[in-house]
């Protein structure tokens, strides 16, 4: 009589671009996993190099889901998750890698509270001291910004609730997805994670930091060299984030906010990166999506738990996000920004 596998409670999801280089070092911390069962899921973007064939050959245990075309970080992992059978999500970037006890402390802190839907990791920028994200927050202007970012490794080293997790390591529950919903897949890629983090915070929802599941983050660009891809989604998708989910008391109550937080974006990405195509473009994509935009915004206002109080005392003033965002570009001239495979900037 042969045994049944079991069935993996949690699920892995890697989506990959061209990522051959480094991919096998992502998959084997995953399989270092002591906690278990689990699957990986690896979901090709339609690469030219030899990804497909290296997981196809080296790791048969893996679930490979080869498409035809890039669909961007949210078709990916999309795609993914219709295949995903665990009850806890794992969304790993290609390019991070993973502690032993990573996948057992991140459940044990999702098991520690009902209300707990997402954790998020402490992400350290490979080969470097310093902190890619301890998770995110959310400003006035309904615009997500990374929590610690270029602060040494040792700080935020104490578990704590905040707004939302970074994508490039973090874990959710299936419960949680299957009530907000999962990435939207007009983002394609770029604020993905903050449209998904605003839904859940603004539904209830409670992100833990987990500061024990340390993530080593290879960080691929600089912030001298911001791709147009990745300049028009951050143009396009920051309006639509801000549309879709934030509150009609907010919309207008923190509206000059709002403008001044596009007026800077304007000031950063078209007089100081010289990226005026991509950002122009992107915004004018942004209003020909609005219909759509605020159709599903219908859905999203009705999920909202949190009272006007919780909301305002959970944003980040934007007077505060501008000064550091001013400080850490000063530093950002000869260090390599935290932009992981294109999936998210912060202006």
């Amino acid at each position: 009589m042969t045994s049944t596998p079991a069935k993996p409670t949690n699920s892995f999801i890697v989506v990959n671009w061209n990522g051959a280089s480094f991919l096998r070092d992502c998959i084997d911390a995953i399989l270092r996993q002591s906690h278990g069962p689990f699957e990986i899921i690896v979901v090709d973007n339609g690469s030219t190099d030899d990804s497909v064939t290296l997981v196809r050959e080296t790791y048969p245990q893996v679930v490979l889901v080869s498409l035809d075309r890039n669909q961007g970080f949210t078709g990916g992992n999309i795609e993914g998750f219709r295949h995903a059978q665990g009850r806890y999500i794992a969304l790993i970037n290609n390019d991070a890698i993973l502690p032993a006890d990573w996948l057992q402390l991140m459940v044990d802190a999702l098991q520690s509270e009902e209300a707990i839907g997402l954790c998020s990791s402490r992400i350290i920028i490979a080969g470097t001291n310093l902190i890619d994200s301890a998770g995110d927050t959310f400003t006035t202007a309904f615009t997500g910004t990374k929590i610690g970012e270029l602060h040494d490794k040792t700080d935020f080293s104490k578990r704590r609730y905040i707004p939302g997790a970074c994508a490039a390591a973090a874990i959710y529950k299936r419960e949680m997805l299957e009530d907000i919903g999962f990435l939207d897949a007009d983002f394609f890629l770029n604020h993905e994670d903050t449209d998904l983090n605003l839904r859940a915070w603004l539904a209830g929802w409670k992100c833990l930091y987990v500061p024990e599941a340390t993530v080593e983050h290879r960080v691929s660009t600089t912030i001298g060299k911001l791709s147009e891809t990745s300049v028009y989604y951050f143009s396009r998708n920051s309006l639509w984030v801000w549309i879709k989910n934030t509150p009609t008391y907010f919309l207008f109550r923190y509206l000059h906010h709002r403008i001044l937080y596009e007026m800077a974006s304007f000031a950063f990405f078209c007089l100081i990166a010289h990226r005026w195509r991509p950002f122009l473009r992107g915004k004018f994509h942004s209003l020909k999506g609005l219909p759509h935009m605020l159709h599903k915004r219908k859905e999203i206002q009705k999920k909202i738990r949190l009272t006007r109080a919780e909301i305002r005392q959970g944003l980040t003033p934007l007077s505060a996000y501008l000064r550091e965002r001013f400080v850490l570009l000063r530093r950002k001239q000869t260090f390599p920004s935290s932009e992981p495979d294109g999936t998210r900037i912060d202006s």
